[in-house]
């Protein structure tokens, strides 16, 4: 038979060994919910950016699908606070040929902001369409 001193110190933790263990798991959910927080950042810079590249394709898209193109540089104010800059610049123009219209060569340039962000997406194409200036 066991003394009854020797019976009362396994049964039970120490008060030392609660606070390690809560201190222990302290550190373990501040690590996780900071984890947390910067995978949520992450995840709604990336919305951002996959908006923006969306709304730069679309309007690259709608320009190269006009029939006639005017260099110049407009700006447009795009849903939730998004601003995108189309720039179109004739870069080459066709030699003539008779009666036949001269075709230009059109760099294309979107940039996409956001209210407050400091990033801009910027998509570029070409196209050759009729020349904007008859020389």
């Amino acid at each position: 038979m066991r003394p009854a001193k020797a019976a009362d110190r396994q049964q039970g933790f120490t008060l030392l060994e609660v606070i390690v263990a809560l201190v222990i798991a302290g550190f373990a959910l501040g690590a996780k919910l900071e984890s947390l927080e910067s995978g949520m950042a992450g995840s709604s810079r990336a919305d951002h950016n996959l908006r923006a590249l969306s709304i730069a394709r679309s309007q690259l898209a709608a320009v190269t699908a006009m029939p006639a193109l005017q260099p110049g540089t407009q700006n447009y104010a795009v849903a939730d606070h998004f601003h995108s800059t189309v720039d179109i610049r004739q870069i080459a123009l066709s030699g003539t040929q008779g009666n036949v219209d001269r075709l230009g060569l059109f760099s294309i340039s979107v940039t996409v902001t956001r209210d407050g962000a400091a990033r801009a997406m910027t998509l570029t194409g070409r196209t050759v369409r009729p020349a904007a200036v008859q020389e």
